[in-house]
């Protein structure tokens, strides 16, 4: 008969215990690392966003590989990401707060979400933080699993086709007719995302990181190598295939990404017939206080590339100032004086003469110790100067070498404690000094 050795199952049993116990701690860090990614915070009570202060907002975010936008596959991820973000910015309303999408505002042409986001969409950050590559790969990755794509859509199939009302009228209607049931079912279902709340916090988180690559001027999105003046709604009963928006302009370096992923600060219009429509509305924030013909704004990238300003919707626009030595000023919405004296902008002589700010210009003044001569309109040493630093040298002698009064030798020798033989003396001399008080008084 066997006998089954007691200390070999209990090394058995031991060893299965602690597989089962690491098997189970490997799972568990593993969903909280998991977790850890899926929830990327904003505090905007901080100086920065939590989500931007560990973000490599240096220039190797915005490096792509040399050539990338001749490989065909990018060409049209960036074509289907325009358009897919195009339809939030001129179609989406805020679906944290609205309850009746019918009578929901639609103003993200306008700006970004207000409020703004309180997290960022976790899975949109991880990727598009770590490349304008990588973002794009994975963007374009997701938006091929959504119902309505840009392929669908009536004015790209019009406009690939080259077909018109005239001679295709019937294709036209079935093919608008299919992108509409496709919109609504999209509306609905959202996917691939978790429900039309995640759908909005993705396309919003999107849109921000596209709009701050736009901003600091990605060269792959200097040109889209397509017509993008259009709604990315169907086909648009008012304007039809294309809007014909200036704004929209492919020939214009970074019009159609601006289009597509930002908000117009200058031109909060949904439709533009032309710029100078846009400068003659009250929308425009160069309008007010100027005269006609001196309303142009225009908006620069460079000056707007901070993604915390992105995100909560403080722009820098530039408004042309007539006045000369002024310029616009967006924190204050109006033209202030350009202060030469401390941006460096005069040409006074730096030992002579002193700079002094002036609405509109500056002028130089001759400092302490210089006078104007009027003859070569120049500052000279003044001879009184001379004098007024002889006549302080001889006041500093006289009161180095006059004799310290009475009361001044009372006070030192009250408080000259520092030995034996200092108090003695102290002693005597106090006595001395109050025979001559004794004296002073009796005359």
């Amino acid at each position: 008969m066997n006998v089954i050795n007691p200390i070999l199952v209990f090394t058995i049993l031991l060893l299965v215990i602690v597989n089962s116990y690491s098997t189970e701690t490997s799972t568990t860090d593993k969903s909280k690392i998991e977790l850890e990614e899926s929830v990327t915070t904003i505090d905007y009570n901080q100086k920065n966003l939590i989500s931007i202060e560990n973000k490599s907002t240096t220039q190797n975010s915005f490096v792509t590989k040399d050539n990338i936008t001749e490989i065909p596959w990018y060409i049209d991820a960036l074509k289907d990401i325009a358009y897919y973000l195009r339809a939030y910015k001129f179609n989406e309303y805020d679906r944290r707060y609205e309850v009746k999408s019918e009578s929901a505002p639609r103003d993200y042409f306008k700006y970004f979400p207000r409020p703004a986001l309180r997290s960022l969409h976790w899975e949109v950050h991880k990727y598009c933080e770590t490349s304008f590559l990588s973002c794009v790969e994975y963007l374009n990755r997701q938006i091929r699993q959504t119902g309505l794509k840009r392929a669908d859509d009536t004015a790209i199939v019009m406009q690939e086709q080259q077909w018109n009302y005239l001679n295709h009228s019937k294709q036209i209607d079935v093919v608008e007719s299919e992108c509409r049931k496709m919109q609504k079912a999209d509306d609905i279902a959202a996917n691939p995302f978790q429900g039309p709340i995640e759908k909005f916090q993705w396309r919003t988180t999107a849109s921000y990181y596209m709009c701050w690559y736009t901003m600091n001027e990605v060269s792959e999105l200097e040109r889209l190598k397509e017509n993008c003046d259009n709604f990315a709604n169907c086909l648009d009963p008012n304007f039809g295939i294309n809007n014909k928006d200036p704004r929209a302009d492919d020939n214009l370096p970074y019009s159609c990404a601006l289009y597509s992923f930002c908000p117009d600060q200058c031109c909060p219009l949904k439709h533009l017939n032309s710029f100078e429509s846009c400068w003659n509305d009250p929308a425009n924030p160069c309008f007010a206080d100027n005269p006609v013909g001196q309303r142009q704004c225009s908006i620069n990238r460079l000056q707007n590339s901070d993604f915390r300003d992105i995100v909560l919707n403080r722009w820098n626009v530039t408004c042309k100032c007539f006045q000369v030595g002024f310029e616009w000023n967006s924190k204050y919405g109006m033209c202030v004086d350009i202060d030469e004296c401390l941006l460096g902008l005069h040409n006074c002589n730096p030992i002579r003469e002193a700079c002094v700010n002036l609405p509109g210009s500056f002028r130089c003044a001759c400092r302490w110790g210089y006078v104007l001569n009027v003859f070569n309109k120049t500052c000279e040493a003044s001879t009184y100067l001379n004098i007024i630093k002889a006549h302080n040298v001889k006041q500093q002698v006289l009161n180095e070498t006059k004799a310290p009064s009475i009361i001044k030798k009372l006070f030192y020798l009250t408080f000259y404690k520092s030995s034996n033989i200092g108090i003695f003396y102290s002693k005597i001399y106090i006595r001395i000094i109050f025979v001559q008080l004794a004296i002073y008084f009796t005359l």
